[in-house]
């Protein structure tokens, strides 16, 4: 859209009037801008394509996160029976080993999600913002997120217990964990966990 043709709608007595004409154009172009801007809106946060700042802001919008919370473990010193426990290190080169975890601090880190995860995982919010929590809505969102077989079972004594099919890292726990349909006071075991 341009201002042209707001411009030919001006009548035959002011036509030729070029201060008129000015007046005008300066008057509608920035209306014109808004317009413009507004109308190409639409492609900009589309889900399908959006990128960068717009994805997030999309991301933000549906209240999807864009970092996976405890899913990368961060190495200490341990022992030979921990997970993931290294040798005695130094802090400054943590190919060497391990270093002590302090009182307070956390034994993981976030893991950031490529573009594709991302664009799952709003996709996945999207479908838990209207979930009715049911069985096939479970399903629906977590094959948004997972490339794994899975399988879960409810225990009818406001339990669910989610089983990997196949071998699974940290952060597709946390995933699942964060993404599952849970009706309030439903509590998510998986397999193979301890329980506290």
């Amino acid at each position: 859209m341009d201002s042209s043709s707001f411009l030919s709608l001006i009548t035959s007595q002011h036509r030729p009037q070029p201060k008129f004409n000015a007046a005008v154009r300066a008057s509608i172009e920035p209306i014109i801008d808004v317009i413009n801007c507004l109308q190409s809106m639409n492609g900009r946060f589309d889900l399908a394509t959006a990128t960068g700042d717009q994805l997030q802001i999309i991301a933000d919008w549906v209240g999807a996160p864009n970092a996976i919370p405890n899913a990368i473990p961060i190495p200490f010193f341990g022992f030979d029976d921990q997970d993931g426990s290294l040798p005695f290190g130094e802090l400054d080169d943590p190919t060497v080993g391990g270093y002590w975890r302090e009182s307070g601090m956390n034994d993981s880190t976030a893991k950031v999600m490529d573009t594709g995860l991302f664009r799952n995982v709003i996709y996945a919010k999207i479908l838990l913002n209207q979930s009715d929590c049911s069985e096939q809505s479970a399903i629906d969102i977590l094959s948004l997120i997972l490339t794994k077989k899975f399988k879960f079972t409810d225990n009818l004594d406001m339990s669910i217990t989610f089983t990997f099919l196949d071998s699974y890292e940290a952060w597709e726990r946390e995933l699942v964990r964060m993404m599952f349909p849970l009706p309030s006071g439903v509590k998510l075991i998986f397999e193979g966990e301890n329980e506290y």
